[in-house]
């Protein structure tokens, strides 16, 4: 149908249902057609129908619900057969809104159609139970021989135990003999490890000796001139007795090591480090003072005076 056929029949539907004194809504439950097809054949708008078939069959339906004669109105508009059916709407499906959706039925399916449709089914259920099968059979197969092997293990291992026992007895003796020989050998070895670590100790000990030499006295000083030094930082102890006394300590280049007060009955150790060539130490109260360097006793040569300064000169 063109669109000016369309348009006619749309308008002379709308105006015979309106003569009726029709709603859409009324068309639609007297049809089953649903409202919106109805609306679209009102205004002409047949694009919007499920298709050609329909259109006829719908336009049909709306024709004789609205007291039209569908034969000749359709004739009017065609010019087609008065013998021509509408389509039989009885088998369509109707949904649960009570409405006709046309051309939405399906023909029933036969037994052959059924059986066909199942074989797919069928055949992947047979293989499934086939590959159940056959996992079942390879598990049992495995469980009988794992329970074998560990019966062979079981009887290899009371061999073994029994084979291993008679070889702990004969290697016993052994065994004790081997031990006995271990101890006087750790014994052995203990010794020599002590006298060596005796040995570097003493070693050590020479290392850090100090030999001060001959300390002459000029006024008010004692001066070392040739102190054999280890090539490492020395210690020098002072410790006050009857008194405390303040005392100074400098290198070769005047820097000051330390100064201060050393309390009665108290040492005071100073650092003196590798780059030294020598030191200086000025004193206080001689007279309460002991002076060491490296445990080395020095003999400050005082001769009951009070102030007094020591001069070292160190060869390393």
């Amino acid at each position: 149908m063109n669109e000016e056929r369309n348009s006619a029949i749309g308008q002379e539907l709308q105006q015979a249902r309106l003569d009726k004194g029709l709603s859409l809504d009324d068309i639609q439950q007297s049809t089953k057609i649903q409202k919106r097809y109805l609306a679209a054949i009102e205004s002409g708008q047949f694009d919007q129908l499920p298709g050609a078939f329909y259109e006829r069959a719908f336009v049909r339906q709306y024709a004789t619900a609205v007291g039209l004669d569908a034969v000749a109105f359709m004739q009017k508009y065609e010019n087609e057969d008065t013998e021509t059916v509408a389509p039989d709407l009885s088998a369509a499906r109707v949904d649960a809104d009570n409405v006709t959706r046309a051309g939405m039925h399906q023909t029933e399916e036969t037994v052959a159609d059924k059986t066909r449709s199942m074989m797919p089914k069928i055949i992947i259920g047979v293989v499934i139970v086939a590959i159940i099968a056959i996992i079942w059979v390879v598990v049992s197969s495995f469980a009988g021989s794992a329970k074998q092997e560990s019966k062979n293990q079981s009887t290899v291992s009371v061999t073994t135990s029994q084979v291993a026992s008679k070889k702990a007895s004969s290697k016993k003796s052994a065994t004790s003999t081997t031990a006995s020989s271990e101890s006087k050998s750790s014994s052995a070895s203990s010794s020599s490890k002590a006298s060596s670590k005796s040995s570097s100790e003493k070693k050590t000990a020479k290392a850090d000796k100090v030999d001060l030499g001959q300390g002459t006295v000029s006024g008010t000083t004692v001066t070392y001139n040739s102190v054999k030094a280890p090539n490492k930082t020395m210690k020098m102890q002072l410790k006050a007795e009857n008194g405390s006394s303040w005392m100074q300590v400098s290198d070769a280049a005047g820097t000051v090591l330390w100064n201060g007060t050393v309390a009665d009955g108290k040492t005071q150790e100073v650092d003196i480090p590798t780059t030294a060539t020598g030191v200086s130490v000025s004193i206080g109260n001689a007279l309460a003072t002991k002076v060491s360097l490296n445990n080395k006793a020095v003999d400050l040569q005082s001769s009951n005076a009070s102030v007094w300064h020591l001069g070292m000169t160190f060869t390393r």
